[in-house]
């Protein structure tokens, strides 16, 4: 199985909507990854304000996202561990970045919607559940201010 294109299944629509509604009405831990979300050119200075600011209109539900997001040199939105998240992987030893965060993302699609405004075609957000059920959905963003919805399914006959 992989996380893919939100398809038809009956599965993959309760996912995306019953099970993420839960998440963050309950709280649960999270891991939530920052996958070639590349900021797009014209939406550098907006983007680069609201890190440094971590104010601004209708960012008032990102503050936590934008205290742990940062802007690589490349203009790749990561994530630099400030010690309120943790992290499974270990950071870059260049610049100290990590692509994924552990908490309690509840905010997770608020940050979706605010990262199709800018990041590039082929950047996704995904969030899986560090709980037993292991659920996982995510977003990808089209470059043109659109996101789609992500789920895990399944690909391929068996074998």
């Amino acid at each position: 199985m992989r996380l893919g294109v939100a398809c038809d299944l009956e599965c993959c629509k309760q996912a995306t909507t019953s099970d993420t509604e839960n998440y963050a009405i309950m709280g649960y831990e999270t891991a939530l990854h920052l996958i070639d979300v590349k900021i797009k050119d014209e939406s550098l200075p907006i983007v680069k304000r609201s890190l440094q600011n971590k104010k601004g209109r209708g960012l008032s539900r990102l503050v936590y996202f934008l205290g742990e997001a940062f802007l690589s040199d490349g203009g790749f939105l990561c994530f630099k561990p400030t010690g309120n998240y943790d992290s499974p992987y270990d950071p870059d030893e260049e610049d100290g970045t990590v692509t994924v965060l552990v908490g309690k993302w509840h905010e997770a699609e608020h940050i979706a919607g605010w990262l199709k405004l800018h990041s590039e075609r082929g950047g996704r957000l995904i969030q899986h559940s560090c709980e037993a059920d292991g659920a996982a959905w995510g977003w990808e963003f089209d470059g043109r201010g659109r996101l789609r919805e992500l789920c895990l399914c399944s690909v391929g006959k068996w074998k």
